[in-house]
């Protein structure tokens, strides 16, 4: 631990004296000879945790200013549509935009269902896949078709090699 005030008091009578190298080699040895500071795990996972937090309420608050300035924008709109026209039109478009804005939040929801349908049937059609690949069984099954799968291309390759009309190369012969 007092290793490193020698390498300090070596470099600065070094600096006082005028000798350039000899202050910037007892600098590097002074910096080679701090010890190091590493945060403990315990600290890290604190900063982690305490940055997710805050990442998760900024969205939390930008969600809800978002619903705040869309329902202060409708309800600006409908105030101006209601002085500014006589109260039936007002209405009817009022109305129309409730209607058409109740639609379209319906319709989000039922594209969320339909999403959520098809990500569960992939989800389980990688479950069955997956299954089936850790099986010993499986796995060398696979192999296998793999390996004729190759040889397959290989033979198709060689057969349009040897057909005259196909021996200009082309984009499907390789």
């Amino acid at each position: 631990m007092g290793r490193w005030r020698t390498h300090v008091e070596t470099w600065l009578a070094a600096d006082r004296d005028g000798q350039d190298e000899a202050a910037d080699a007892a600098l590097g040895r002074m910096f080679a000879a701090l010890p190091g500071v590493e945060p403990s795990p315990a600290f890290v996972a604190r900063t982690v945790k305490a940055a997710w937090a805050a990442r998760a309420r900024q969205r939390r608050l930008a969600a809800w200013a978002a619903a705040a300035a869309a329902v202060l924008i409708v309800g600006t709109a409908g105030v101006v549509l209601y002085t500014a026209i006589d109260g039936r039109t007002a209405w009817l478009v009022l109305t129309t935009a409730a209607s058409l804005a109740s639609s379209s939040a319906l319709w989000l929801v039922s594209v969320g269902v339909a999403a959520t349908g098809w990500w569960a049937t992939a989800a389980d059609a990688g479950v069955a896949i997956a299954a089936a690949m850790a099986r010993p069984y499986s796995m060398a099954a696979l192999v296998a078709v793999e390996v004729v799968a190759a040889a397959a291309f290989v033979m198709l390759h060689r057969l349009l090699r040897s057909d005259v009309e196909l021996r200009t190369p082309r984009a499907y012969c390789f």
